[in-house]
């Protein structure tokens, strides 16, 4: 127990004895006790959260619902004029939206 011996144990019992006094040191000693279980019970609880985390991130993987593709928009013609309030994101969009688009309309080979 952090390389204290019983003799150096009965020692530091001994000079709490003597400065807490006989009124206090049950006291201490309870709320000492209770501190350490506290920490033992944290520590325990951190230590199988910490070894279960891996099964935690493979759970939502594996039961994640298989995506389901957004129908194409009715044929937007490929010279489809931009707004000039749109942003980069929309714009990327739009256009990845008529080559996806363009795509499905050429017949397969």
């Amino acid at each position: 127990m952090f390389g204290i011996g019983p003799e150096e144990l009965m020692l530091v019992l001994i000079v709490a004895l003597l400065v807490l006094g006989p009124e206090r040191l049950p006291r201490v000693a309870r709320d000492v006790g209770r501190v350490v279980g506290d920490l033992r019970r944290t520590s325990d609880e951190f230590r199988e959260e910490f070894l279960q985390a891996d099964k935690y991130l493979e759970k939502p993987a594996a039961s994640a619902p298989t995506p389901v593709a957004e129908p194409a928009p009715a044929a937007i013609p490929a010279t489809t004029p931009s707004d000039p309030n749109e942003s980069a994101f929309d714009r990327e969009m739009r256009e990845a939206r008529e080559r996806l688009a363009a795509s499905r309309e050429k017949p397969a080979t």
